[in-house]
């Protein structure tokens, strides 16, 4: 009898291991894919545009993890496994990832991109694709009335008003050493008649209340919406580019190469005014970032 009950456990305990050793499949028998995301909206809009595609074009799922706190935790992830997929921003490769001589600082979009490829790619065994339209980075952006009435498109068209105007920034742009106040001082050739720094949320307060001419924004910030400002162009490149591309780990895409169409496809897709749209329906009007996802696409008509 003792014999057939520890018989018995062996047998269990042999179906427990089996079972964990086993991959989770979807109700398709395809794979459930595991999509890990920083706390921003962004990543979080494209995890469910990417949830929604694969879903209806292949036989795999995707859960979704959100609100990790860093995208180093996010590729520590991915390398481990844990995840498969994520989105990431090409200006990452100057955040100390990599020794001074094997990354060189630049602001040109397409040298930055091209360094994440290859040193994450080979760090961390990736596919880092290449931008999918839009960038989350530093800029300026100033009332739009204003800009209009005196025809202020880029960055250097400030430098005839610069004197009478206000800037708001949090604070550590004033600070920052290589991309802040003072080298923009020394890239454009002007300062502006008073900088202060502040929160966020006051920042755009104070824009819209006429305390503040001008305001550092991140380019996809739905305030640029809210608020009416206009966004302009960093005509000298002065700010470190960012540029949103997904990324995959290599095993996967080689063994499942109808996911890497799927991401293909989105590659230049989702420009900077497309995401600061989708992220303006999240944020200030409250839906839910699968709803914007699927409404999206369907306007696109890329799914039903």
């Amino acid at each position: 009898m003792r014999k057939s009950i520890l018989g018995s456990l062996f047998f269990i305990l042999i179906l427990i291991l089996a079972a964990c050793g086993e991959e989770e499949t979807s109700a398709d028998g395809g794979k459930v894919l595991q999509f890990g995301t920083q706390t921003n909206t962004d990543p979080k809009i494209m995890a469910q545009i990417v949830k929604l595609l694969i879903e209806d074009q292949t036989d795999h799922e995707v859960e979704i993890t959100e609100d990790i706190q860093a995208s180093p935790q996010i590729m520590t992830a991915l390398e481990k496994e844990e995840f498969d997929l994520a989105v990431l921003y090409s200006g990452e490769v100057y955040n100390n990832h990599f020794d001074d001589d094997q990354v060189e600082f630049s602001t040109e979009p397409a040298k930055t991109l091209e360094q994440a490829q290859s040193l994450f790619g080979e760090k961390y065994d990736l596919k880092w694709y290449d931008s999918i339209g839009f960038s989350n980075q530093y800029g300026i952006a100033t009332q739009r009335d204003f800009a209009e009435k005196n025809n202020i498109t880029k960055m250097s068209d400030l430098i005839k008003y610069s004197p009478d105007l206000t800037i708001g920034t949090d604070t550590s742009w004033l600070e920052r050493p290589n991309d802040g106040y003072r080298a923009y001082q020394e890239m454009y050739g002007y300062k502006f008649g008073d900088a202060k720094g502040m929160q966020v949320s006051l920042m755009y307060q104070g824009i819209k209340n006429d305390q503040l001419d001008v305001v550092t924004a991140y380019t996809v910030d739905p305030q640029i919406i809210e608020y009416d400002l206009k966004l302009l162009e960093d005509d000298k490149n002065f700010f470190p580019p960012y540029e949103a591309s997904l990324v995959a780990r290599n095993k996967l895409i080689k063994e499942y190469p109808e996911v890497a169409e799927v991401l293909d496809s989105i590659v230049g897709s989702i420009s900077t005014e497309d995401m600061t749209q989708l992220m303006y329906e999240v944020d200030i009007d409250g839906s839910d970032t699968e709803e914007v996802a699927k409404k999206y696409l369907q306007e696109k008509g890329l799914i039903n």
